[in-house]
Formats: structure tokens, sequence, C-alpha cells
């Protein structure tokens, strides 16, 4: 099962009296395309069709159908998982590295899911006695920020705002989305 498929197998299960109209509009699939891929979706058994009056029909999805999307949200999940610790590990690497350059004051500035990643990986790292952190969740207070030689900044918000950081701060700052990227995690 494709993720298009999925998409609107997820559609029908939330709602199995959603026309293809509802469908197209909140999968961001075509018309034509939605009632290509219910057409399939019947073919290969996981959705049945229900005639209630002349205009007016009910999805339903089959047990084969359910069974399908369970294994996919189940595999998003662990790949979700994976991904999540793949993070955190490439954080703590990068931690460590600063470190063992004798940093151990950070700033982590930030209001998201990866601010929320970051925290997870300081609270959860080995040596967490021998470092401090701060969490700076407001992104309009990083121009109180003093200027220090020994702490490291991870940043985890749009690229735009941090030039202002960049110019008014001295110190290692860390864009997390470019460096996950260059680690190539999101692969």
């Amino acid at each position: 099962m494709n993720e298009k498929e999925f998409a609107i197998i997820k559609e029908i299960s939330q709602n199995f009296s959603i026309d293809q109209r509802e469908i197209s509009h909140n999968t961001g699939l075509s018309l034509g395309l939605t009632n290509l891929i219910i057409k399939r979706l019947i073919k290969k058994g996981f959705i049945k069709v229900k005639q209630l009056n002349g205009r007016k029909i009910n999805y339903i999805l089959t047990s084969k159908g359910f069974k399908e999307k369970v294994k996919k949200s189940y595999n998003y999940t662990i790949k979700t998982i994976k991904l999540f610790k793949e993070i955190k590990i490439k954080i703590q690497e990068l931690i460590l590295n600063f470190q063992k350059q004798g940093i151990k004051k950070f700033i982590i500035i930030g209001n998201n899911e990866l601010t929320d990643l970051t925290e997870f990986a300081f609270e959860t790292f080995p040596d967490v006695k021998n470092f401090k952190y701060y969490f700076i969740r407001d992104v309009h207070l990083i121009n109180k920020l003093k200027k220090e030689e020994k702490v490291v900044i991870f940043y985890t918000e749009t690229k735009d705002s941090i030039n202002k950081l960049k110019q008014e701060n001295q110190s290692n700052i860390v864009y997390l989305l470019d460096f996950l990227s260059e680690s190539r995690i999101f692969l």
C-alpha cells in the first residue's frame, strides 16, 4: 500500500460517511486521483461500498483494509521511534565533542518538537552532571543573552532569525536542522 492509498484508508476509517470530495480535500489529492485510488482499494478488497440511496454511499473499511492500516501505522511508528533515537544520539555526540573541547555550558533556543528532542538528549546524557544547560523557549529573548566564550548555543528555530543571533553573540552556534541534515539522518 502506498502513501496515497494509506491517506484515503485513514480518512475512510475516521468517517465512513465521507464522500470523495471530502476525501480529496482532506488528503490534498485531486478528485480524479481520489476516485481512481478508491476503485483500486475496492479491487484490492481494502474497502467496500454500501449504497444508501441513489446519491449517497458509505465506504466501509474491510478487515483486510483495517489490518493493512494497522500494519502501516505500526511500521510508521517504528520508523519514527528509530529516527528519534538517531537524532538523540547525534545530539549527544555533538554535546560530547564540545565537552572534549572544554565547553560545559549549553543554551538551547527554540520552542518546537526539535527543542523537545534536544531537551530529551540532554536529560538522558550519561554525563549530565558535568555540564549545565538552559532553555530559552521565547526566541525574542535571545537579545538578552550575554556574550560568553565558553558556551554553545543549540538553535532549533527557523534559520531566518539565527542571523541576528550570530551577529550579536560570539559563542559557538549550532543550527540543529543543518547539523542533522548534514548527518544524513533524514534520508
